[in-house]
């Protein structure tokens, strides 16, 4: 008769997770925004039903993950929540763990901004525009630097989901630029292919600010295409 393999009870949360998770809880139901004060150490003591010690360590793990900040002699304070930042600083242990390869990341790219690009041309202000423009004069002027030149060619990206006006589209682009970011010597680079991407950029860019949406859809489905051929 075989022997069944051993059951194995699921992972339980250590009580500083518990009350981690509690205090995410209490300022989401209460809806506390940036700047929202907390309530005193004492009153948290009592309202999470837990020693001083678990509540510091759980502060700290927030204090971490950007979601509070302490104030020396006035208290916690929530913090904006930087999405973006957040996927930034796991960005080396996403690559690592998940096996990413530069393809995978540019195909995902390839779904993502051309959506980007066309809700961009719709919604693009005077703002994202100059921003836009001074990311392609600035890979014009540093064609020569892999380093400035992916600096430039990142912000243009970046600003083209915030465009959209929906800051989900701004959170993923600045996940995968940050993927892209740590997998990046991985491929080979030549000017002839930076030169090639300022002039994909410029017909982007052309697109976006008469807000024909269409081109900006077919023109950055040609750029994240040609990208992936360079590879």
């Amino acid at each position: 008769m075989a022997i069944a393999p051993p059951l194995r009870a699921p992972r339980r949360e250590t009580l500083v997770e518990a009350v981690a998770h509690n205090l995410i809880r209490y300022i989401a139901e209460n809806q506390l925004h940036a700047g929202d004060r907390l309530p005193s150490e004492r009153e948290l003591v009592t309202m999470v039903g837990a020693s001083r010690l678990p509540l510091r360590e759980a502060l700290s793990v927030l204090k971490g993950l950007g979601i509070i900040e302490a104030q020396h002699g006035r208290g916690i304070f929530v913090k904006r929540l930087d999405m973006a930042a957040l996927f930034g600083m796991l960005s080396p242990l996403l690559r690592a763990q998940a096996d990413l390869d530069v393809r995978h990341l540019l195909e995902v790219r390839l779904s993502l901004e051309v959506s980007t690009a066309e809700l961009a041309a719709a919604h693009r202000n005077d703002s994202n525009l100059q921003t836009l423009a001074d990311a392609v004069a600035g890979m014009h002027a540093n064609v020569r630097s892999r380093a400035a030149f992916s600096e430039h060619d990142t912000t243009f990206h970046q600003e083209l989901a915030r465009s959209t006006g929906n800051p989900v589209f701004h959170v993923l682009m600045s996940a995968l630029t940050d993927l892209l970011a740590e997998l990046q010597g991985r491929y080979l680079d030549r000017i002839e292919y930076r030169q090639q991407a300022i002039l994909e950029h410029e017909a982007i860019l052309t697109a976006i600010q008469s807000q024909d949406a269409a081109a900006a859809r077919g023109s950055m489905q040609r750029h994240i295409c040609n990208a992936m051929e360079r590879l």
